[in-house]
Parts: C-alpha cells; structure tokens; sequence
C-alpha cells in the first residue's frame, strides 16, 4: 500500500504510539525541506550500530553500508538498488522519475512493524542500538514494514547485541565494550562470549551521550518485552 499522509499537526505530549520529537528531532523533521515533507510521521521499528566517528563524535550507523546518521540532519533516502530496477531496462527514460521509495523497487529507508523481526541484523552481531524511527513524506507499506522517503530517530536504547541477534527481547545490556571506536552493548552472560572483547564502559553514560546527542528520549523497554 502507497500512503503519502496529508499534513497534520503533531502532539508531543507523550503518547506511547507517538514519535517524540525534541528540539534537535524538530530541527531533523521541518529544518532543511518545504511544508510539503512535513506530514504526520509514521513510527517504526529500527535497529543500528553504535560507532564513534573519526572526532570521537557518537553516531549511530546502519547495519548495512551507508553512513552514518546525523543529529539533527533529517535521512533522506536515496536509490543504489540499479539491478532491482528492472522496468528501467525497457524503459530508460523513467529513471528521471525514480523517487525513493519508489514502488517495483527495494530503495527508501527501511523499518518493522514488530521489534523481533529485529534479530540476526546484518551483518552480524554488530548491532547494539534498537528504536523506534520516524517516517514522513512517501511511505510505501509492506506486510512486515515500510520503506519510506524520510526518517529520523524517534526513541532509542542501547541492547546487548548477542540478545538482539537471537531475538532475546528486551537484552538489557550489563557492560558496553569499546572495540576501538565501534561500541557493543554486552549482558553479563554474553560477556563470557570468545569475541566480547574490548575495554568495558558503564551502559547509563554511554546511553546518555547517546541519547543527549540526537535529542531523542529512552524508549521504555516495556516496548520491548513479549507479548502475552
């Protein structure tokens, strides 16, 4: 299903289904495109990898190989899936239309319906950093997610990445291992785990920080526990 929701205004008073949006959230969501982007997000699930930057700057990153996500600096998504295009073989001349997400293809920034369609994130055990994610402008629906045209991180909690890998939820996370710039959330009993290696840092500062610098509040790990 192609939704394109129609503009509408935002309530940030704390509704669970609701995406929170800060003062650095606000400035992702309306700072840099016209009223036009500007639609009531829809929220869904997302998980990252939890990196510090060449500064030392926190960021969180993809799964997959794209660059980092920028505080403050709405995602715009972007087409590098040429060999799923495949109506532009016989049709070349809509490669000028292609807009992202664009139906017939994988492009647009992806996120889940349910947290546990989380587990086993490319590309392996790397994956500490699970939330929610709002998304606006073009959202094409799926049976499991949605890809979309813009995002930006709405809540966010650090997870033990051997937890998230085995969809153990929530995986509350006892220590958090610096690997020379790249940071993974660890529980105690993975901590025994032969590559859980790296020098351990307190899990509440590292969050914070984390937290603080894309100016999002803690998503309640209530979310993440089973259903009944």
């Amino acid at each position: 299903m192609l939704s394109e929701p129609g503009a509408a205004g935002r309530d940030c008073g704390g509704s669970p289904d609701r995406a929170y949006a800060g003062p650095v959230a606000l400035r992702a969501f309306f700072g840099q495109y016209p009223l036009d982007h500007s639609t009531e997000p829809i929220e869904g699930w997302r998980a990252w990898r939890l990196r510090r930057n060449d500064a030392g700057a926190m960021r969180i990153a993809p799964t997959t190989p794209r660059p980092d996500w920028e505080p403050g600096v709405q995602i715009h998504a972007t087409c590098s899936a040429a060999h799923t295009r495949e109506y532009m073989i016989y049709n070349p001349e809509l490669a000028e239309f292609h807009r992202s997400p664009e139906p017939g293809c994988t492009c647009g920034i992806h996120a889940m319906k349910e947290p546990i369609r989380l587990r086993r994130s490319r590309p392996g055990k790397t994956a500490g950093v699970i939330g929610t994610v709002a998304m606006w402008g073009r959202v094409i629906e799926h049976t499991k997610g949605w890809r979309a045209e813009f995002a930006y991180p709405a809540r966010l909690r650090l997870i033990c990445v051997w937890c998230l890998w085995s969809g153990n939820l929530p995986g509350l996370p006892d220590h958090v291992l610096d690997r020379g710039g790249d940071l993974l959330p660890v529980c105690e009993e993975h901590l025994r785990e032969p590559k859980a290696v790296g020098a351990q840092l307190e899990v509440r500062p590292v969050e914070n920080e984390m937290l603080d610098t894309y100016g999002v509040e803690l998503l309640p790990v209530e979310l993440l526990s089973p259903r009944a």
